[in-house]
C-alpha cells in the first residue's frame, strides 16, 4: 500500500486533520535570527532591567536620585511608546534607507526637544540621558531590515508588545502586593520624590515594574519573539499570501 496516500477526491475526500499541500506552501515563512543578532537586541532592555533590579534592592546604588531618576525613566518610556509607532508609521511610507534616516533624525529631534522641556521642568538632565538610550534600543528594532516583510511584521509585534507590557504593566503593579525590598518607608523622604500620586507614595512599584517590564522586553528580544500575523490587524499579508 502506498504510504503516502493522497485523497482521491480532494474537494469531498478531504479528512479533517489533513492539510492540502497548496496550504503549507500559503503559510509565512518565519526566518531565525543568529544569537548574537538576538543577543545584541535583548542588551540594553536587560541592562535597563538590571538598573532597575539593582535600586529595587539597593535604592542609593546610583546616588539619591537614582529611584527618582527612574521614575522619571518610565515617564520616558511612555513617550517613547508613542514616538515608536509614529516613526514606524513614517518609515513604512517612505522608500530608501535616506529617507527613512532623514525621519528618524527628525522625529529624534523632535521628540528631544519635548524631553528637553520636561527635564527643564524638573531641574534633571537625566530624561534627555534616559530618552537617548531608550531611543538607541528603538532605533536598533525599528531601523534593521526596513525593507522586508519580515521587518514589517517585526514592527508591528514589538509595538503591540510594548504597549501591552506597559500598560498591563502599570495596572498589574498597582494591585499585586510587591515587595518594598530596600525601599523601606523609612528612607522614603530620602529619595527627593516630590509630588503626589500612587507612585510618589509607592515609589517602589515604580521601580518593580521597571525591573519586570524590560526584563520582559530583554526575553522578548532575546526568544525573537513575535505575535501572529492574523493577531496584528494593520499588518498587511505578506505578497503571495
Amino acid at each position: 500500500m502506498d504510504r503516502h496516500w493522497l485523497p482521491l477526491n480532494p474537494t469531498k475526500d478531504r479528512s479533517p486533520g489533513l492539510m492540502p499541500q497548496s496550504s503549507l506552501s500559503e503559510a509565512p515563512s518565519r526566518q531565525s535570527k543568529p544569537a548574537l543578532l538576538r543577543a545584541l537586541s535583548a542588551l540594553p532592555d536587560a541592562i535597563t532591567a538590571s538598573v532597575f533590579l539593582v535600586l529595587w534592592v539597593a535604592p542609593f546604588a546610583f546616588g539619591e536620585s537614582g529611584v527618582r531618576n527612574g521614575i522619571l525613566l518610565m515617564l520616558v518610556e511612555f513617550v517613547l511608546i508613542h514616538a515608536t509607532a509614529m516613526m514606524g508609521a513614517t518609515i513604512e511610507s517612505r522608500e530608501g534607507r535616506a529617507a527613512r534616516l532623514r525621519v528618524l533624525i527628525g522625529f529624534g529631534l523632535l521628540y528631544a526637544l519635548f524631553i528637553g522641556a520636561f527635564a527643564f521642568a524638573f531641574r534633571e538632565w537625566w530624561p534627555v540621558y534616559a530618552f537617548g538610550w531608550l531611543l538607541l534600543a528603538k532605533l536598533m528594532r525599528l531601523f534593521g531590515s526596513a525593507d522586508s516583510d519580515e521587518a514589517r511584521w517585526q514592527r508591528h509585534s514589538d509595538w503591540a508588545l510594548t504597549c501591552m507590557l506597559y500598560l498591563g504593566g502599570v495596572f498589574a503593579t498597582l494591585f499585586l502586593p510587591l515587595p518594598r525590598l530596600g525601599i523601606t518607608r523609612e528612607i522614603q523622604p530620602q529619595l527627593g520624590i516630590e509630588g503626589s500620586g500612587e507612585w510618589v507614595s509607592n515609589p517602589h512599584i515604580v521601580i518593580a515594574f521597571g525591573a519586570l517590564y524590560f526584563g520582559a522586553l530583554a526575553w522578548a528580544r532575546w526568544r525573537d519573539f513575535r505575535f501572529p500575523r492574523a493577531h496584528l490587524p494593520n499588518l498587511k499579508k505578506p505578497p503571495g499570501a
